[in-house]
């Protein structure tokens, strides 16, 4: 499985963030659970910026690299 380097609006091949195979295969299972939750509970689908807000709320206890302490 490949990586490659994107940026922040996940335009792929540029910029200096990673993404990958392995990873965007597993975000996928994940998006399409959240999205049968959502329309089992809410009789619709996830907007995108919900899934981007709750994508930050779980992030929540995750460190930024520069905070954590060297």
């Amino acid at each position: 499985m490949g990586w490659w380097h994107q940026d922040e609006e996940g335009h792929s091949f540029c910029g200096e963030m990673l993404w990958g195979d392995s990873v965007a295969d597993i975000m996928d299972n994940a998006i399409a659970d959240i999205t049968k939750e959502f329309s089992k509970e809410k009789q619709r689908t996830p907007t995108k910026d919900e899934l981007r807000a709750g994508l930050e709320f779980s992030l929540g206890g995750i460190l930024d690299p520069e905070e954590v302490p060297a």
